[in-house]
């Protein structure tokens, strides 16, 4: 599979997470439906990590640091937040307010590089504060603020992860890479999920058919493939232009959400879906002018 063909797949695959979380939260509280997608994904990914001395890399000295903190936060603490947010807000605002990331990227390359915030990557910034801000001021007195809110403050941990990742030696494969988030990813959740089940027994969840499906496209399509597909990716595409593909994703996201009927998709939501892809898309541009590949810019991830 050539990187570009894995770059469009996982753009698709990453418009639906809002969708699938949305779903679960029906079905399951927040913990249980994170921590079962990060067991199912583990578990499909399995076979392939036996091969190659695969488990034996996730376990190394040298690997399993950068790993375990790839996992916590990029799988499991933003998982739960963000099914959490979910409960209360829609997947159209979910993926738009995920866009924030952007913010977060150009305020690490400031602490962690001492890069300069020049005026044009300010007036990015701004727009995408002016969209994200948009959809909260019309959401606000609602429940979806709430949800709204933990989404904006949850990619974070994903740079975080991605700092980690690039620590890892160029020659760990995809697979490796997936593997090894997920292994530590799902066991920072055991403990969060043993202990709901612990305080509060009726959280045990109604195993009903549709809830084991959203599971396993849970675990298969954002625990597993979604990961291998942006590490193949980004491992042969510059990294900067794969971010500016995959910041289009909301768009993808609001017309499926409109699609299958999950929400009335709002002028406030296309002028805040507008507002952060410009000012995302003008940010990604104008770090990559500056600098390629970028170290720590990325996406929901």
């Amino acid at each position: 599979m050539s990187p570009l063909t894995a770059l469009l797949l996982d753009w698709v695959i990453t418009a639906l997470w809002p969708l699938l979380a949305k779903a679960g939260t029906a079905h399951f509280t927040p913990v249980i439906f994170a921590s079962a997608g990060l067991i199912m994904g583990l578990l499909v990914m399995t076979p392939a990590l036996m091969l190659k001395n695969r488990w034996k890399l996730i376990f190394s000295k040298e690997l399993r640091g950068p790993f375990f903190f790839m996992g916590f936060f990029g799988s499991a603490l933003t998982s739960y937040l963000f099914i959490t947010a979910l409960s209360y807000t829609t997947p159209a605002n979910a993926a738009i307010m995920a866009q924030v990331e952007i913010l977060y990227s150009a305020m690490l390359c400031r602490w962690v590089l001492g890069e300069r915030i020049g005026i044009s990557q300010a007036a990015g910034k701004a727009l995408v504060i002016a969209g994200t801000g948009l959809i909260m001021l019309c959401d606000l007195g609602s429940p979806r603020w709430k949800g709204d809110l933990i989404i904006l403050l949850t990619p974070w941990m994903f740079q975080v992860s991605h700092i980690f990742a690039k620590r890892l030696p160029a020659d760990v494969d995809a697979v490796t890479i997936a593997g090894g988030r997920v292994f530590y990813g799902t066991l920072s959740m055991l403990p969060l999920a043993l202990w709901v089940f612990w305080r509060n027994p009726v959280t045990v969840p109604n195993w009903t058919k549709e809830g084991m499906l959203l599971i396993l496209a849970q675990g298969v399509l954002m625990n597993s493939v979604n990961l291998i597909l942006w590490y193949l990716a980004i491992r042969r595409i510059d990294l900067a232009k794969a971010t500016t593909i995959m910041l289009s994703y909301p768009a993808l996201t609001v017309i499926f959400s409109w699609g299958l009927g999950q929400e009335t998709i709002g002028l406030a939501q296309i002028s805040g879906l507008i507002l952060t892809f410009a000012g995302a898309w003008w940010i990604s541009t104008l770090i990559a002018k500056n600098r390629a590949p970028h170290p720590i810019l990325s996406t929901v991830r």
